[in-house]
């Protein structure tokens, strides 16, 4: 795991604390850098929020109040299996951009079945054991068949929060973008846009 930054609420805090201190102090510049949070946090990828942290801590450092950093504790941070340098959108999907975007058609009916089959029959392979134990496939929906509906067992809880929502930590957000990823890369060259849930 690698660490980005810290999460928006106590990077938020952070930047107070410095805020407030350059009131008081001539710093330079005048003022530390305002942290990635909110739609900034949303809309910047992992790169961009290591390099916004980076120069927090050197402004710090340079100002002479690294003190005011050294407080925040190792949960509050966000770590990543892998840093993202492309631009995301919310929930960490691609963000959309209009000069590159190609419009999707629905796939035959064939190609569907098989891609579904290869789903079925690697399921604990391509999600991972706990996950196949407790989810299954069954079929893709929408108009071009870009939806994927997930059998899910009610009794148990997904490691991204709940089977109608996701966790509002980062870390554990990313966790569903890794199981639709991974859907993705084995069903390829379709892919799905959602998956959706249900436990009946």
């Amino acid at each position: 795991m690698m660490c980005v930054c810290p999460n928006p609420t106590p990077w938020h805090e952070a930047f107070q604390r410095l805020a407030d201190y350059a009131e008081l102090h001539a710093c330079t510049p005048s003022s530390p850098p305002k942290p990635l949070i909110l739609t900034g946090w949303a809309c910047s990828s992992d790169t961009e929020k290591a390099e916004r942290w980076e120069g927090t801590l050197a402004w710090a450092a340079n100002n002479g109040c690294s003190d005011l950093l050294s407080r925040i504790p190792e949960q509050d941070f966000y770590f990543v299996h892998e840093v993202t340098s492309r631009a995301v959108a919310p929930l960490g999907g691609p963000m959309h951009r209009a000069w590159d975007f190609e419009r999707k058609s629905r796939p035959p009916t064939g190609q569907l079945a098989k891609r579904m089959d290869a789903l079925l029959s690697s399921w604990p392979e391509i999600v991972g054991q706990e996950l196949a134990n407790i989810t299954r496939p069954t079929k893709f929906t929408g108009a071009k068949a870009r939806r994927l509906l997930v059998l899910a067992d009610a009794a148990a809880r997904p490691p991204w929060g709940g089977w109608s929502c996701l966790s509002t930590r980062e870390s554990e957000r990313k966790v569903f973008t890794g199981f639709r990823a991974a859907v993705n890369a084995a069903i390829a060259p379709h892919e799905v846009d959602h998956i959706d849930f249900t436990t009946e």
